[in-house]
């Protein structure tokens, strides 16, 4: 017997006829409000060379509440799109620092807007899902394995602790991937 949900969501699938699959957060393109430094003042700042970090925009203005993105243009002479999102101040408790959020157009406060298609949205608008959600439990331990070796390799300056109790939950995951893929790994304490 099929669970509500899962028939649900297939008849779902059918009837919209969805066959391009949806985009996963961590391939796209992202733009994060804590890399941005927001002013404070009422000028308007340009970010010059901007398309080092972001190739998909030619400029960036930001205000202290407004950021317009402007993006690269498919002919020459004739300016690209742009596209403005409001930003919100957070308070934060820490006696008058703020932490910024834009507004999508959705009216959703986020920290992070994806870029698909040369448009710029949330990850609700995308439509898009995390890595994890598009794996399967058997997989999904191979993924975070995958994570923290990464991280491991790229952060040189870590407690000692910190790296024994991430290097021993690599092994945890490692050995539960194996175990999950059906091979007949050991452990080494065994």
């Amino acid at each position: 017997m099929m669970p509500w949900q899962l028939k649900k969501g297939l008849e779902e699938r059918r009837r919209l006829g969805r066959t391009t699959p949806r985009p996963i957060c961590e391939q796209l393109p992202q733009i994060n409000i804590n890399h941005l430094k927001v002013p404070r003042d009422y000028k308007t700042y340009t970010y010059p060379n901007v398309s080092f970090r972001y190739p998909e925009l030619s400029g960036i203005k930001i205000t202290w509440n407004m950021a317009c993105f402007q993006h690269k243009s498919l002919h020459r002479g004739v300016e690209g799109p742009t596209q403005e999102f409001r930003i919100k101040q957070i308070r934060t408790g820490l006696g008058g620092y703020f932490r910024h959020s834009f507004i999508c157009t959705c009216g959703k406060p986020v920290i992070k807007l994806y870029i698909l298609n040369r448009h710029i949205a949330c990850k609700r608008c995308c439509n898009a899902i995390n890595a994890s959600q598009n794996l399967g439990s058997k997989t999904r331990p191979v993924l975070q394995a995958t994570r923290i070796q990464s991280f491991l390799d790229n952060k040189s300056r870590l407690f000692h602790r910190t790296q024994e109790r991430l290097r021993k939950k690599l092994g945890e995951k490692l050995m539960m991937a194996q175990s999950r893929l059906g091979t007949r790994a050991t452990g080494l304490w065994e």
